[in-house]
């Protein structure tokens, strides 16, 4: 805490104080988390091969994907991102920007580079 000026409490010559970690707080409102910007969904018991994660990283101009479990994502409530993708997933998310299954096929490949780049220009 740090003291904060006031006209008031300054004539009455008392101090005042502002809480600078609001967090900190028993019954404080959690801090606002950020969404990430890239959000890669992998179907239960699926790995996204590292070279396929290295060519996405790549793709999205260094941006590293948060990587998360489909029952971890099911769990938190869905949580979404800028760009949601999906590989492998056992039901469809609606707000995934692309969805497919691995290995990727030459078609799904094409389709999801041409996805990344309309989202990257939109960016």
């Amino acid at each position: 805490m740090k003291p904060l000026s006031s006209q008031l409490w300054q004539f009455l010559g008392l101090p005042v104080w502002h809480c600078v970690h609001g967090e900190r707080l028993p019954h404080a409102p959690a801090p606002a988390t950020a969404l990430p910007e890239v959000r890669l969904i992998t179907g239960q018991g699926h790995r996204l091969p590292d070279m396929l994660l290295a060519d996405l990283t790549l793709a999205l101009n260094g941006i590293r994907p948060q990587v998360e479990d489909e029952t971890a994502w099911l769990a938190a409530g869905r949580p979404g991102a800028r760009i949601v993708l999906g590989f492998n997933l056992t039901s469809p998310a609606e707000n995934a920007a692309w969805q497919g299954t691995l290995p990727l096929s030459a078609a799904q490949k094409r389709e999801l580079w041409s996805r990344l780049c309309s989202l990257n220009s939109a960016r």
